[in-house]
């Protein structure tokens, strides 16, 4: 057997999901069949605690350190990318960046490019390197057509401290998307359940009672005749919640080919506009507030509307 470690660090939005699922998901050179192999075997511990049940579910934010056999596929290293990445902020300890539409947060086994690591190695940038050399300094993730900002872990002490505050909801993310059809309430909560939609395994549904309650506060910016400008506060952190969440209150974003099948057609010339513009969702993860990982300091941050947005929202109008 060889010795040697490997390390994942699951997101808070991976809580209740099973080891051996979780496993291969995050290791895609692996089976299912092998990662339950691993497990039983006694190569995989969490918090430094072997696991020998496939079927364990995870708390979200733990540290999983697998011990690999001999002849297992070797991990694959990403390549540097020359990835435009605008940074908002940056000290030793983390950074900021502005996540653009397209691009994949972290790299996968079977897709090593077009990420935002891609173009963080290419910056030459210092990361945190605990666990999975696919999410090098990544402690949360957008959808790759969604843009905006992105928290970069520099070293290993704010990486697991970033974890913690994710998992303790004191990091306060805020969204503004644009929406097919108009909403009649002006602000709002939507509490519901997330769960993996039970036809298409790509998408999420609310329309569960078993899957992992979710909850976004909302306020309605502006209204066009058949379209609605909102601002979104996730409050937890599921995989398309947002996404998920207005698409079956009626409410798709728009350019969501996988929560809509409707036409980006409008009679507004500023919502046609918007639509030429448009190269993901319309969806963007707007600001960021929360205490430095390190210092303690209180630290908010928001992006500079793309360009898109600009053609249906003026930043005055957010206040």
């Amino acid at each position: 057997m060889d010795q040697v470690q490997n390390q994942l660090f699951p997101f808070a939005e991976d809580k209740g999901k099973r080891l051996d699922v979780f496993l291969t998901n995050s290791l895609r050179a692996i089976s299912r069949e092998r990662a339950k192999a691993l497990i039983s075997a006694g190569k995989i511990s969490i918090n430094g605690v072997i696991i020998q049940k496939p079927d364990h579910k995870l708390k979200g934010g733990e540290s999983i350190q697998i011990g690999t056999l001999n002849n297992e596929t070797p991990v694959l290293s990403p390549p540097p990318e020359f990835i435009p990445l605008p940074v908002l902020y940056e000290d030793d300890h983390i950074m900021i960046v502005n996540k653009p539409a397209g691009v994949s947060t972290h790299p996968t086994p079977v897709a090593l490019h077009n990420s935002v690591l891609n173009g963080l190695l290419s910056m030459n940038k210092p990361l945190s390197d605990m666990g999975d050399p696919m999410r090098r300094g990544i402690v949360h993730r957008l959808d790759k057509q969604t843009c905006g900002l992105l928290i970069i872990a520099k070293n290993n002490e704010s990486h697991i401290n970033l974890l913690k505050m994710f998992k303790q909801r004191t990091i306060h993310k805020t969204y503004i998307a644009v929406t097919y059809n108009v909403m009649k309430e002006q602000t709002g909560i939507i509490d519901t359940f997330i769960g993996r939609h039970p036809v298409d395994r790509k998408k999420m549904t609310t329309k569960t009672m078993r899957g992992r309650r979710a909850v976004t506060s909302f306020r309605v910016l502006k209204m066009f005749d058949d379209a609605t400008v909102v601002e979104l506060s996730p409050r937890t952190g599921r995989t398309h919640q947002l996404r998920t969440q207005l698409s079956d209150k009626g409410f798709p974003i728009i350019n969501d080919t996988l929560y809509s099948k409707k036409k980006p057609r409008f009679r507004s010339l500023q919502l046609q506009k918007m639509v030429l513009l448009l190269d993901g969702i319309a969806l963007f993860a707007y600001a960021l507030s929360f205490m430095h990982p390190i210092f303690g300091t209180q630290l908010s941050f928001s992006a500079p509307f793309p360009l898109w947005l600009k053609e249906v929202l003026k930043e005055d109008e957010l206040s």
